[in-house]
């Protein structure tokens, strides 16, 4: 990144915003992400003339939004993408806040990771035993080898995620979530976007654990063992989902994410 790139990044943020007006970006590296622009173009028109979304591909684009999506795909292949060119550091100085290597400090922005975006959204992510999801084995901390290769996560979400939860690929299933942990009480609208929402889970991680002021959003209990596990969780930030609301006709999520997320940040960052 050169001196024009860091030029550019600071002007873009030192551009006022304009009252009500937000852009959201969709990262547009690998997933889903043209199902989720799909999405939230099915929102209230009202709603749609308060954003503005765009997909992102560069730390240009990145710059000029107000809040993110990172979709679901493969968290491994989308780290590798964003590694080419230290994209991937300056997310994570744009999710935290603070200095990218570019030299350009950014506040922190609303972000929603979905899945693969979850995963990579988590402070710390785990493996179950034997390489595969919770479900078939004891899950536990992952060794240093076992680690990617491909560098650490974004974070910026106080959770514990393990990948691939319910297993491989084959073992991917349908089912609906609800929401009613305690954690989620004072979360109303969330409660709302959530209960009994129709969850589509490929290859899906769950939420092991959850540190202060984060807020449990979702469970579901898989429909073959009955195992019940928390798939949906948010700070007044960041919001991730194991799952894909992306992939059904149901739009709550992401009206959720909009209206308590993107619509409530301000120009410093902070809902």
């Amino acid at each position: 990144i050169g001196p024009s790139t860091a030029q550019t990044a600071r002007a873009i943020l030192q551009q006022p915003l304009i009252a009500m007006s937000k852009t959201l970006g969709i990262l547009a590296l690998q997933g889903a992400f043209e199902e989720h622009e799909a999405s939230f173009r099915h929102l209230p028109e009202e709603l749609l003339k308060s954003i503005t979304i765009t997909q992102v591909r560069t730390v240009q684009e990145l710059d000029k939004c107000d809040a993110l999506v990172i979709p679901g795909g493969e968290s491994t292949t989308i780290k590798i993408i964003a590694g080419t060119d230290n994209f991937m550091d300056i997310l994570r100085a744009y999710v935290h806040g603070g200095k990218g290597s570019d030299g350009v400090e950014r506040p922190p922005r609303p972000a929603w990771g979905t899945c693969a975006g979850c995963i990579l959204l988590s402070d710390n992510v785990t493996n179950g035993a034997g390489g595969g999801g919770g479900l078939v084995g004891k899950f536990g901390q992952e060794s240093a080898t076992k680690r990617c290769k491909y560098g650490q996560q974004v974070g910026g979400l106080a959770i514990s995620t393990c990948r691939n939860f319910f297993g491989r690929q084959i073992e991917s299933f349908e089912a609906p979530v609800t929401s009613e942990d305690p954690s989620s009480v004072a979360d109303p609208a969330g409660r709302k976007a959530f209960s009994e929402f129709p969850a589509v889970f490929i290859r899906a991680p769950a939420i092991l654990e959850v540190g202060a002021g984060v807020r449990v959003l979702a469970r579901m209990k898989h429909p073959s063992t009955n195992e019940d596990a928390a798939v949906a969780a948010a700070s007044d930030r960041v919001l991730v989902t194991c799952f894909h609301p992306e992939l059904v006709q149901d739009y709550r999520i992401h009206q959720y994410f909009v209206e308590h997320f993107v619509l409530k940040s301000t120009s410093n960052g902070q809902n």
